[in-house]
């Protein structure tokens, strides 16, 4: 009897490890994976939403619901409302809410998600002081992760492991020496323009940060001209694939950089989950989904080796084909070109899987049998 308890003991430790171990933000394939490594659903004026009684939002869901679809980063505007530490956007006549009552949600999700990792994003119009004071508040600053400037970012899992789930940025650099959990923004990360007032603004041009900085900010949201709120109607054609996927692999693909914070408007929206994941290499697009098929033919598709590639006027450059993790792997692919409209795709090196092909704005998914 004394045995069996023991077996039974071993058995309930055993499960217990394996959850801990079994997926770090959804799957467990980002385990292994720096926290600068992978990519993370963001949402710009995350407080700013109809289920929060805000006028004129940028997100129709509250952060719990943002956390509960799989936003797993959240940009903030922090100000000093006579007094109150608040979140607003713009004009506090819009709608206000406290600062810790947002972070308090962060945190309830982190209490109740242990392999769960998040991010918070300010835009400060107050002190790290007033920060402090409100992470400590809600409870939030027990999970904070502070990171040594100039080493290796953490796997998701060590940071589970170490219960540092929450890593916090800041635009404002007036962190104590204590507080080295409250980044620098722009010591960390490299941004694209944020002021897009229609889809056809969108460009890979970076903003604030320093291109070599290890984080990237890809802005993907459209904002009213005159006051800077949301758009509905635009941000569902935004959010929506092949635009948006294309969109975010044009810009990894022009500037050499891995997009970590995919940041947009009206999260539920579009694909916006679908892309984040495809960039981690745990989802992949369904085959039958539509990609720009008037641009570029593939045949046959599925492939065991070869690949004829119809395009209205091929131009060898123009062409780069991508795993679904987002990796450009051309170079392991050989190129034949046989009329000016058409070549050939010798992908025999390539591992099973879906593969991006891109042509210039055109792209087609391509399944490697």
């Amino acid at each position: 009897m004394r045995y069996t308890k023991l077996f039974v003991l071993l058995m309930i430790l055993q499960g217990s490890m394996f959850s801990v171990h079994s997926q770090c933000n959804g799957s467990t394939v980002l385990c292994s994976k720096k926290y600068d490594e992978v990519a993370y659903l963001t949402t710009h004026n995350a407080f700013n939403s109809l289920q929060g009684n805000f006028s004129l939002p940028n997100q129709n869901l509250d952060i719990t619901g943002q956390l509960n679809i799989g936003v797993r980063a959240f940009m903030l505007d922090v100000y000093n409302d006579q007094g109150d530490i608040v979140v607003y956007h713009g004009f506090s006549f819009l709608g206000t809410s406290p600062l810790e009552d947002e972070l308090l949600k962060i945190k309830e999700f982190l209490d109740n998600h242990p392999n769960e990792v998040v991010t918070v994003i300010l835009e400060s119009y107050v002190s790290a002081n007033d920060v402090e004071s409100e992470m400590i508040q809600s409870g939030l600053m027990s999970y904070v992760y502070e990171h040594p400037q100039g080493s290796s970012w953490p796997s998701l899992q060590t940071m589970i492991n170490n219960n540092t789930r929450c890593v916090v940025f800041s635009d404002v650099d007036d962190a104590s020496p204590s507080q080295g959990w409250y980044h620098y923004m722009w010591t960390n990360m490299v941004e694209t323009h944020y002021s897009n007032h229609a889809i056809t603004d969108f460009s890979c041009d970076f903003n604030r940060g320093d291109s070599i900085n290890d984080l990237f900010i890809l802005n993907h949201f459209v904002t009213d001209a005159t006051y800077g709120t949301g758009m509905p109607a635009e941000s569902e054609i935004a959010n929506s694939n092949p635009f948006f996927i294309n969109r975010v692999l044009q810009c990894q693909q022009e500037k050499q950089k891995f997009p970590n914070f995919v940041t947009v408007d009206f999260v539920e929206l579009g694909d916006s989950k679908l892309v984040v994941d495809i960039l981690n290499g745990v989802e992949f697009l369904s085959v039958s989904e539509p990609s720009n098929v008037d641009g570029i033919t593939l045949s046959p598709n599925p492939t065991t080796d070869w690949v004829s590639i119809s395009v209205e006027k091929f131009d060898v450059k123009d062409l780069h084909v991508f795993s679904f993790s987002g990796k450009e792997v051309t170079a392991m692919v050989k190129l034949t070109q046989h009329q000016s409209n058409r070549c050939t795709l010798n992908c025999t090196a390539l591992q099973s899987g879906v593969y991006v092909i891109q042509y210039g704005v055109y792209s087609k998914k391509l399944i490697k049998e």
